[in-house]
């Protein structure tokens, strides 16, 4: 990973554990291969189009990749098949991961020598490091206190990328899903240099409502979101019975964190307990109270509260149609009597807004993930 040979790298794991399928050290070494490797894919992709990755804060196109001065031109149907892409290679990566049983493995790595090929030429690479100051917005404090940013995975460590893959994957079903190629030239013509145009020049964004083009998707999205409940309960699971302090990706509350972002139990008590109320309304167990709804339709029947689960796994073609939504109200198929069902705790998403309301706090709810 420090020469950014990810693909030898990926070839003799692959042989380690031919020879013997236990090793769960090489194991998890593969999935990160693979996911570092899925990362270098999509700087590839966007570097191949121009992306300039200062004009925007848009998931996935803030990759710090170099200047491309003949970009190609990008449309929005290659953009969505540049993300598919990453994507495949994200499940890949997770279905390795899922494959670590061993609770004592220990993957130790130097993480600021790991070098990104995003022009695919090999003459120009970035660090791993740079890649995470660019995403930082400025230099971090990892750079003097520990400048190999050397970590120890462990099995906590498993189950944390495993969700990341889940949630990065949820958030390009969800965005797969919809139509957003009206107004799609706007949105990224600060970004990328170069655009295909639409067939269809005239087409305009309908304000009545995001159509839906790819229903299984929202199922997918729902279920991506189940996993990530579950795994974030596992990592911590794991971190919390840990009792060294061995150069830490994330800390118990009794261990040092490298990044100088540390945790309270307060904290991880309150994202576990915001991690339970979400994966409540993905799997249907848990209701969208009525008393929220009333607000979108002022005819809401109260005690009847929203099913996540019915409304992504079946929805309708006009989901997201506000205008006959704030007129008709929520479809009666997708809703279910509050009586004899838990409804969404707002207070625990408020005691998460609250706690990680400082100046790092976003930064620390985002590597929660």
């Amino acid at each position: 990973m420090h020469e950014g040979r990810f693909a030898e790298g990926e070839t003799a794991l692959l042989l380690v554990l031919d020879e013997d399928p236990k090793d769960d050290e090489a194991r998890f070494g593969l999935g990160v291969i693979q996911f570092v490797r899925a990362v270098q894919n999509l700087g590839q992709s966007l570097y191949e189009y121009g992306a300039t990755s200062n004009s925007t804060n848009l998931p996935f196109l803030r990759l710090p990749v170099p200047r491309n001065e003949t970009p190609a031109a990008i449309s929005y149907k290659e953009l969505g098949r540049v993300l598919d892409a990453f994507a495949g290679d994200l499940k890949r990566a997770e279905a390795t991961l899922a494959g670590v049983q061993d609770d004592q493995v220990k993957l130790r790595l130097r993480l600021s020598g790991i070098m990104f090929d995003f022009t695919g030429t090999g003459k120009e690479q970035t660090t791993l490091l740079q890649v995470l100051v660019s995403l930082n917005g400025g230099r971090l404090e990892i750079e003097k206190t520990n400048p190999d940013f050397r970590v120890h995975f462990d099995r906590g460590d498993v189950a944390w990328l495993r969700a990341y893959c889940h949630l990065l994957c949820a958030m390009i079903d969800g965005y797969r899903a919809v139509d957003e190629e009206p107004g799609f030239e706007q949105r990224v013509g600060r970004i990328f240099p170069k655009l295909e145009s639409s067939a269809d020049k005239n087409q305009e964004v309908d304000w009545k409502g995001i159509k839906l083009v790819d229903a299984p998707r929202l199922r997918r999205m729902r279920l991506h979101f189940v996993k990530i409940c579950e795994l974030n309960h596992e990592t911590w699971a794991h971190y919390r019975k840990e009792t060294d302090d061995d150069y830490e990706w994330l800390p118990n509350a009794k261990q040092t964190d490298q990044l100088g972002l540390p945790l309270t139990d307060e904290r991880i008590d309150a994202w576990l307990g915001m991690m339970t109320q979400l994966e409540g309304l993905m799997t249907g167990e848990r209701l969208l109270p009525s008393k929220l709804l009333v607000f979108i339709h002022r005819e809401h029947p109260l005690g009847q509260g929203l099913n996540f689960r019915k409304l992504l796994d079946n929805p309708r073609a006009d989901l997201l149609n506000w205008e006959r939504i704030y007129a008709e109200g929520v479809d009666p198929k997708y809703l279910d009597p509050e009586e004899g069902k838990p409804v969404l705790d707002l207070n625990a998403i408020f005691t998460v807004l609250r706690l990680f309301n400082g100046p790092f706090g976003f930064a620390e709810a985002a590597r929660l993930n």
